[in-house]
Formats: C-alpha cells, sequence, structure tokens
C-alpha cells in the first residue's frame, strides 16, 4: 500500500457546543398513604428540612457537529470515525489516552468541514469521475496493501473498510485532481524531474538487497535424534522437488513449508544485510537469481531458499526512478493546490463548528510501547492515513525481517515462528 498520502490541513476551532451538563426535571411527587400530610417520608437520617439536592447528568450530543454553508454534517457520521479510529487502536491491545483522542476528534471534525466545502464546491462545478478511472486506481489500491491483492479482504476487516467506502474515497479525490488540474496546474515537466533528481541523489543512493522465498521444516533446539532425522528426511525430499526443472517453489512452499509464510508461498519480499541472521544471510547474498539453496539450518529450523531478484549496491540512473519522481512531485503539487483551495472556500464560505473539543492535559498510552499518534502500522482515515510504525505486521517479509527501529513509536509485532532475525 502507497504509503505517503495526502497530509491534512490542520486547523482548530473552538466554538459553541460539545458536551454539557443539565439539571434533571422536578421529582414528581410519590402516592403516599391515607390520612398523611400527603409529603414523602424522608429517607432514615435525611433531614426533611433541606431541599434535595438536583441530580446533575451528562447530555450525549444528537445534534449536527458543524453547518457549512448552512448545510449540516451529521454526528453519525462523526461518530462512525471515531469508532473506527478506536478499532484500529483495539487490534494493537491499547486505548486512546484521553489527550489523543481529544486530538484527533479535533482534526475528525477538521476533516469533514473540508471535504463538505470541497465536495459542495464539486457538485456545483458538476465534476465527473468516470468509473473506469475509480476502478483501476481501486486496483492499484489493492496492490499497494500489506500482503497484495491476495489478502485485500483480510485488509479491509482489520481496517474496519468496506469497498464502497475505498470507492467512494477514490472517487472524490480523483474530482478533486480533475477540478485542480483544468489548467495543467498539476503537471509535471522534465526539467523538474531532473532538477528533483540531482537534488536528492542520496534518496536514490540502494543497498544491496535480494527479493527471496523459503519454505521451513520446524525443528526445536532441544529436538531428539529421531525428530532431528525426520525433520532431515521433510527438507532433503523438498529441496529434490525444488530443483527439478519446471517446478513451481511459490506452489511447493504453499503445501510443504511449516512456517506462516506458506499462503504467500514464502515469500520475504526484499531485505538487505544485517536484516537475516547469519546462515540464512551468507546464503542468501552469495546466490543468483533463479537459484535454490541447499538445505540450510538456523535456530528456527531448516530451511530451503530461493533468490529471485538482487540489486547491487550503487546509485540509480534517473531513469529507473522518474516514474517515481514523478508521482512524488503530483502529490507535492496535489497537497498544495488542495490547501489553496481549502483555504479559499474557507474565506468564502460560512463555517459553523458545533461540537465543542476540550483537549485535556497529555496522558501516557495505554498503547504497547507507547504511542505518539496512530497503532502501529495500519493507517488511520483521519484525512489521510497516519502512519506510526512502518514496519507492517503483515508485511511480506512475514517477520524473517528483524524489526527496525522506528522513531518516535516503537511497537514490535509478534515475530512467527520461521523468522530467523539477527540480532
Amino acid at each position: 500500500m502507497n504509503k505517503n498520502w495526502m497530509r491534512m490541513a490542520l486547523c482548530t476551532l473552538f466554538l459553541s457546543g460539545g458536551l454539557a451538563a443539565c439539571k434533571d426535571d422536578a421529582k414528581k411527587a410519590e402516592p403516599v398513604a391515607p390520612g398523611t400530610d400527603n409529603k414523602p417520608a424522608a429517607d432514615a437520617g435525611q433531614d426533611p428540612t433541606k431541599a434535595e439536592a438536583p441530580v446533575e447528568k451528562e447530555v450525549v450530543n444528537t445534534g449536527p457537529i458543524a453547518r457549512v454553508n448552512g448545510k449540516e454534517i451529521s454526528r453519525d457520521s462523526y461518530n462512525t470515525e471515531i469508532e473506527s479510529l478506536k478499532k484500529r487502536f483495539a487490534m494493537f491491545g491499547g486505548n486512546i489516552p484521553e489527550a489523543q483522542l481529544a486530538k484527533f476528534r479535533q482534526r475528525i471534525i477538521d476533516r469533514l468541514v473540508e471535504d463538505e466545502l470541497i465536495q459542495q464546491k464539486l457538485d456545483a462545478e458538476k465534476i465527473e469521475v468516470p468509473a473506469a478511472d475509480i476502478d483501476k486506481e481501486l486496483e492499484d489500491y489493492k496492490n499497494r496493501t500489506p500482503g497484495g491483492a491476495e489478502r485485500f479482504e483480510e485488509f479491509l476487516t482489520k481496517t474496519g473498510k468496506t469497498v464502497d467506502e475505498l470507492k467512494l474515497d477514490i472517487k472524490k479525490r480523483l474530482a478533486l485532481q480533475i477540478y485542480l488540474n483544468k489548467d495543467k496546474a498539476l503537471a509535471i515537466t522534465d526539467e523538474e524531474c531532473t532538477a528533483y533528481y540531482e537534488e536528492n541523489k542520496k534518496r536514490f543512493t540502494t543497498k544491496e538487497r535480494v527479493k527471496a522465498a523459503h519454505i521451513l521444516v520446524q525443528l526445536e533446539k532441544d529436538a531428539d535424534q529421531a525428530k532431528q532425522a525426520e525433520a532431515k528426511k521433510k527438507i532433503d525430499a523438498i529441496y529434490a522437488e525444488a530443483i527439478k526443472p519446471g517446478t513451481d517453489f511459490e506452489a511447493l512452499a504453499t503445501a510443504k513449508s511449516e512456517g506462516p509464510s506458506a499462503p504467500r508461498g514464502g515469500d520475504l519480499g526484499w531485505f538487505t544485510r544485517g536484516r537475516m541472521v547469519k546462515e540464512f544471510e551468507d546464503a542468501a547474498f552469495t546466490m543468483k537469481p533463479g537459484q535454490v539453496s541447499k538445505p540450510l539450518t538456523t535456530k528456527f529450523g531448516l530451511h530451503v531458499l530461493k533468490v529471485y531478484e538482487r540489486e547491487e549496491e550503487g546509485e540509480k540512473k534517473f531513469e529507473e526512478v522518474k516514474e517515481d519522481i514523478v508521482k512524488r512531485l503530483e502529490a507535492r503539487k496535489f497537497r498544495e493546490a488542495r490547501e489553496n483551495f481549502l483555504k479559499t472556500l474557507r474565506e468564502t464560505g460560512k463555517v459553523e463548528v458545533l461540537e465543542k473539543i476540550v483537549i485535556p492535559a497529555s496522558a501516557p498510552s495505554s498503547a504497547p510501547g507507547g504511542i505518539n499518534v496512530s497503532p502501529g502500522g495500519l493507517p488511520i482515515d483521519i484525512k489521510k492515513p497516519i502512519q506510526i510504525n512502518k514496519i507492517d505486521v503483515n508485511s511480506p517479509t512475514d517477520g524473517l525481517a528483524a524489526p527496525k527501529k522506528v522513531t518516535p513509536v516503537k511497537i514490535t509485532p509478534a515475530k512467527p515462528a520461521d523468522a530467523p532475525t539477527s540480532n
């Protein structure tokens, strides 16, 4: 999944609205027995001469959170975003601290207001987005998600999104791109690409890396001779099958591997030196693309490894990275154009924020490992996915790669059994 999305233009609007307290209606007289003074009996120990203190209850707001040019933004859409946010935190065993939740609430309000301002303008301009463009963008999105298109449904479940919601988001973004680019304002020239390349050459210097897959036969460290012999027999048979001409290594790994990468055909993705345990790394970085290793042993078990691609360390040529540069520059121009567009809409429109957000003093997060913005790896849809930990729990490396140091948040997913990471 593409990882750099549009940055939300944040603003703080503290107007009327929000949670409030009110007094209960006066209590109705309780029925009393005939012949009394028609006053309810006082509770034991209560002074009947003193008036009963009114009871205050917290009022849960149900009205709109804002009005944009007279059109209301419903509380349902706001609550849906909040619940989705909480669900994503809960996936990582944490709750959102009150101070952080308040900030997220404010950002969600800002984003909903911005979306409404933009949508009203696009509706007035009658911007149409071809269905084919939406479908193409959705397919690209599927391929960018962790695990690829094959695990797209699983990704949707974990992030709380639906296909229809994604298509609507895509449609809105494409419509805005069409409007902002009506005078070719978002077009990228060759001169701009060349200048960016020359100014950022360090970004295009790559380390030596390989793209590989493996098949694992698990073997415990303290396994007796019988279990060792059984595991060796299994891995030798797998190796014999793997080196036969025409063998589909991916299918073989799916059928025979005992590691969690098996459903992906043993795919480990790309990794650089220092990411794997020594035995695994030594084999991977001495192999040629298409080559299958002889069985090797690590503390995780017995492996057969296949290298698919290899890149040597060095500086990438301009032609190799031009497409990536174009995407970077397009994203930058789009972000700047959107911010300027929103500034104009705010200046010429009428925005009333009815939900008052009070941000309390910061408190430590209950999320594991501490947190500054959001729980690790999965995007949170507050204008853009807010990504905290770039190590994705669904990464194709399947835990084989050693956890990278990520700042400011350190959330390390549990390592699967076939993770020969370096220490």
